[in-house]
């Protein structure tokens, strides 16, 4: 093999019918040995947060000197992202080994069971194989849609079970409501285990509360009012959790201090089953931490800010961070979303804060044409500029906005990876 054909493999549109068990994923571990039971897993699900609170996490993780893993989706420039040891991606060769081995299994179970793995099920188990033959001692496992159903599920246990905010997306898989996505983001408590919990509403903690419950399982759900934020700018923020403080951290918005207050929560579990994390390395890892992508500052002069707001909370919360951030101040946004998300809704709550939109299509096939976007927005009044490439976009921005301007782009985590790549290339 070569990359070309591992990403043809495991970073494509692929797979058959709905998944309505885990069996396949159990049969394909199952081919390749079942490495996932020889690892230690945190185990974390969620709409809107994952890769964040993951990014916490790890820099606790290996602040504490634990010899850690991360497997995330998706990934922002290079598949290598998401398949992580200590920091330091997977290599090509490492990648393409691995892949390898794997392929022979997939091959097998298509022809046992007559359907097609999905790619993130091919992916998930490479990551699993990797993180065994590395020595990895606990691997941060985050979901790509749901939970009790998704691939990463397969394992029988994990350390602590983080779910972060629950929002409406992928829908058609998982609910139409937020209890039943909930419900089944749920799906990852495992018997005897422990769930930490990002601050959800009254119902959905009721969710969780019964799932535990009938998994004899450990729940902390941490709560707002015992966080009081102390200071906010575009360089980061510090914050007080149950009158301890003062923590600090580099990321950007209030939606990640309770990201950061939820991987500190999951980090004392770990203490209680005595893994070596001291309070010290917890305040130092938050102080580390750092997530590509989610209001991320890749310019300035003019400022430019990328975020992975890509459904309706997530635009939210961006719309409530930038009012913080920038008040009164009128903001441009580049867009760009898959035809399969409420574009309409997400662009409209931006309007009253827009100066101009600026359009651009991710690179993806179910992204939505940045011309198209364009008509459908003028039917509505809305003025927008289009552009063809991520290159465009990047030179327009650099020489024809005033250098107290300040760009938000946001729509879609594949949009924000262009424009980070077009940023890097150019400077």
């Amino acid at each position: 093999m070569d990359m070309q054909e591992v990403i043809e493999l495991v970073n494509t549109n692929r797979g058959t019918g709905r998944k309505e068990s885990l069996n396949r994923m159990k049969r394909l571990v199952e081919l390749i040995g079942n490495p996932q039971k020889d690892l230690k897993f945190i185990h974390i699900a969620g709409t809107n947060g994952k890769g964040s609170t993951s990014a916490f996490m790890e820099a606790i993780l290996r602040t504490s000197a634990i010899k850690t893993g991360l497997y995330t989706s998706p990934h922002l420039v290079r598949l290598n992202e998401r398949i992580r040891i200590d920091g330091r991606e997977i290599t090509d060769a490492e990648l393409i080994e691995t892949t390898e081995t794997v392929r022979e299994a997939v091959e097998q179970v298509e022809e046992e069971l007559n359907e097609r793995l999905y790619a993130f099920e091919i992916l998930t188990a490479v990551a699993f194989l990797y993180f065994q033959k590395q020595g990895t001692e606990l691997v941060i496992l985050e979901t790509g849609v749901g939970g009790r159903l998704d691939a990463t599920n397969v394992i029988d246990e994990s350390e602590v079970s983080i779910i972060t905010a629950i929002g409406m997306d992928h829908m058609k898989v998982l609910g139409e409501t937020l209890e039943k996505i909930a419900q089944e983001k749920a799906g990852i408590v495992k018997p005897n285990g422990a769930l930490v919990t990002y601050p959800q509403n009254e119902a959905i903690e009721k969710i969780f509360e019964v799932r535990c419950r009938e998994q004899a399982a450990d729940w902390t759900a941490v709560k707002r009012q015992d966080v009081r934020i102390t200071a906010s700018s575009i360089e980061g923020q510090r914050f007080e959790y149950k009158g301890m403080g003062d923590f600090a951290i580099r990321m950007m918005g209030e939606h990640q201090v309770y990201n950061a207050v939820t991987a500190m929560e999951a980090a004392w579990k770990l203490q209680e089953k005595e893994w070596p994390i001291k309070d010290a390395h917890i305040k130092e890892g938050l102080e580390k931490a750092f997530w590509p992508g989610r209001m991320e500052k890749v310019a300035v002069e003019p400022l430019v800010i990328l975020d992975g707001a890509h459904n309706q909370q997530g635009v939210e919360m961006l719309e409530k961070n930038l009012k913080t951030l920038f008040p009164g101040k009128k903001l441009n946004f580049l867009v760009g979303m898959m035809q399969d998300k409420a574009y309409r809704k997400m662009i409209r709550l931006m309007e009253p804060m827009a100066d101009r939109f600026f359009l651009l299509a991710p690179n993806s096939e179910r992204a939505l044409d940045a011309q198209t976007l364009k008509e459908k927005l003028a039917e509505e009044g809305i003025d927008a500029q289009a552009f063809a490439a991520p290159q465009e976009a990047v030179e327009y921005i650099r020489h024809n906005l005033a250098k107290e301007e300040i760009v938000v782009v946001f729509g879609s985590l594949y949009l924000v990876g262009d424009m980070k790549q077009a940023f890097e290339e150019t400077e």
